[in-house]
């Protein structure tokens, strides 16, 4: 019963919630834009293996290799995602993480060098100047900077 009274408890709640909402929100999304199979591609049939005793009455023959199917009968029906428009994505999005953390790595080296070293080399000189005075009394060293 304590449990319900600590706070991280809510918030732990309270992120499982919105995870599960989003997860329900994007399988509906997914389930939406997924294209429904056509009829007039038939889904691939898995052949039937004949007995073992009966022999081939007909050769089989291999297509020729300068003759491709299409591009549609290439890719099953079943299978929703097109793998070029994904890999492109893919990449687009490779890139413009590459070039936040770039932006990022520019921005704290100029917060470093502008605002941090020159703060640091301020307090080192006045550390330098009243070092004799670190026997006094902080109020003593308050009014003399």
């Amino acid at each position: 019963m304590s449990r319900f009274r600590q706070p991280l408890f809510w918030i732990v709640l309270g992120e499982v919630v919105v995870l599960l909402a989003l997860f329900a929100i994007s399988w509906r999304v997914y389930q939406g834009h997924r294209p429904a199979a056509s009829a007039d591609v038939p889904l691939p049939q898995a052949a039937a293996s004949p007995p073992a005793g009966a022999a081939r009455s007909t050769p089989r023959v291999l297509p020729s290799p300068r003759t491709s199917p299409a591009p549609a009968a290439r890719r099953p029906a079943a299978f929703p995602i097109d793998l070029a428009t994904l890999n492109r994505d893919q990449a687009a999005l490779e890139r413009a993480e590459a070039a936040v953390v770039t932006e990022l790595i520019r921005s704290a080296r100029a917060y470093l060098e502008g605002v941090v070293v020159p703060a640091v080399r301020r307090a080192e000189r006045v550390s330098m100047v009243i070092a004799p005075a670190t026997m006094q009394r902080p109020a003593a060293i308050r009014k003399r900077l």
